[in-house]
Parts: structure tokens; sequence; C-alpha cells
């Protein structure tokens, strides 16, 4: 089986491994993950998918206020060397883009390129809150009282917990995160281990008033981002300009996608990352 575990700080990580070509990191979920990318990729990447701890059955339970971004930067420094990964390519999407990309601007020369996919360059302030509401201010009429009708059914939702509790928010949040603002994703998150006050943790304060390039920063390495129109939850406008500081970068709108393009719009995803992974890097 390509399949395995590590353990950092107590914590069983699970991890599977597929395809071929350049080796690729995948932070987040050995379960959810792999759904979501097309098989194609698989013919050019050999993709690492590695849980984190808050998707981990083996969690240790710890003290939430050593969780930083600096400890997130270590985690992923001991999964890259506990596989053996010598300059891999490093890819998140969402939350883990953002965490990848902190990985990136302090180890840096231990990868070879950086891919983010919808991922937030700013989080938990005034900025995010204005572009959010200003994107969604475009929304079509229908996949606002869609949204409108999905709020009224959240009392049910703060019943819930764990996996539970996240597959019904994000499935009451269709209407933001996907293209298909009726799109039932409860298919990816089956199997799923989630630990809710982990991750809560995370986007309340770890990440909170986060501007990814503020202080400037410059990232030598090639990055990728793929971002969707119909994200509302991950305005693409966060990211601009705000990569002046990356010299060799991609950076692509999927015009009939939401937060998850690769999913969403397959064959044009896997066109633009095979595009970006085959030509010279400057």
């Amino acid at each position: 089986m390509n399949a395995g575990s590590i353990e950092i700080d107590g914590s069983t990580l699970e991890y599977t491994f597929e395809g071929e070509g350049i080796p690729c990191l995948v932070t987040g979920s050995s379960i959810y993950y792999p759904r979501t990318f097309p098989d194609n990729l698989r013919l050019h990447l050999k993709m690492y998918f590695v849980d984190m701890k808050w998707f981990a059955k083996g969690y240790a339970k710890e003290d939430l206020n050593h969780v930083t971004i600096e400890t997130i930067v270590e985690a992923i420094e001991q999964i890259r060397e506990a596989l053996g990964l010598d300059m891999p390519l490093i890819l998140g999407h969402s939350i883990h883009g953002t965490m990848a990309t902190e990985y990136v601007k302090k180890r840096e020369e231990k990868v070879s390129g950086l891919i983010v996919i919808g991922s937030p360059a700013e989080w938990g302030n005034a900025t995010y809150q204005e572009k959010a509401a200003s994107l969604w201010e475009t929304a079509s009429p229908k996949r606002k009282a869609l949204q409108e009708q999905n709020w009224g059914q959240t009392n049910e939702i703060d019943r819930l917990t764990g996996q539970k509790e996240a597959a019904a928010r994000y499935n009451n949040m269709a209407p933001q995160y996907w293209y298909d603002p009726e799109y039932d994703a409860d298919w990816l998150w089956k199997d799923m281990t989630v630990h809710s006050e982990v991750t809560q943790h995370i986007f309340t304060k770890v990440f909170l008033d986060y501007n990814m390039f503020n202080p400037p920063v410059r990232i030598s390495v090639p990055v990728f981002v793929g971002l969707g129109k119909y994200d509302y939850v991950i305005p693409h406008t966060l990211w601009r300009p705000l990569y002046e500081g990356i010299p060799d970068f991609k950076f692509i709108i999927f015009e009939r996608s939401g937060h998850t393009p690769q999913l969403e719009e397959p064959e044009a995803f896997s066109e633009a990352l095979i595009d970006w992974l085959n030509k010279p890097k400057s």
C-alpha cells in the first residue's frame, strides 16, 4: 500500500502517495484532498497527501495557545523530512495553501516551487471583510436567496460536532463555496476526522488579522496561484497586487469555479498546472 504514518508531537499523521513524476507535498488531509485532484495530474506529479493534526485520527491533545504559524511551519518541515522529500513542490488548498506559503517564506531553500489554490492572502481583518462583502454583492439574486435560506437552518448545525459539523457547515455555505450553489459536498467529508476545536483556533486566533505580504516578503521559488471567480469565501481580489515580491509568478482565475477549481474545472485546472510545471522556471 502507498500509505503510512508519521509521528509528530505525539500525534499520528497518516499519509498516502499516488502518481509519478515531480514529488509534491500536499498539506491538509490524506482523505479529503486525493478526492479533489484530477487523475491525469498523477502522470506528472507524485503527490504525497498528508494529514495535519486537526484532521488526524491519532491526534494528541495539546495546549492550543502553543499552536502558532511557527509551530505549523515546523510541523510541515518535520513531515517533509520524515517522508525524505528532497526539494519537492509544496501544495496547499484553502488555509493549507496559506500555511504552505508561510512555510516557503521561511524554508524556501527546501522546496522547488509552491502551488496555492483558493487560499487567503489576508484573513480576519478589515481588508478581508471588505473584499468578501464587495464580491458577494456581485452574486446573483438566486445565489443570495439560496444562501439566506440555508442560513435559516444553522440552529440544527449548532448541535453537531466534528466531521458532521464540518460537512454540514460546508454544505450550508455551498452558494459561497461552489460555482454550483447547490453542490452537495458530503462525499468529500466521508470518513474524515475533524478536530473542530483546533480548526476554530486556527481561523479565529492563529490567522487573526493576517496579511501574507505585510511586512513585504520576497519568494524566489516559482509560485502558481489558482483561484475561483465564484469563490465568495476567499475572494480572488485579496491577491491583487500583493505578489510584487514574487518574480516567477503564475496567477489564474478559473471562470467556472468556486473554492475548489481542481475539482470544479478539472480539465482547465490540469492544463494550467501542467503548463506551469513544464515551462522553464526563471
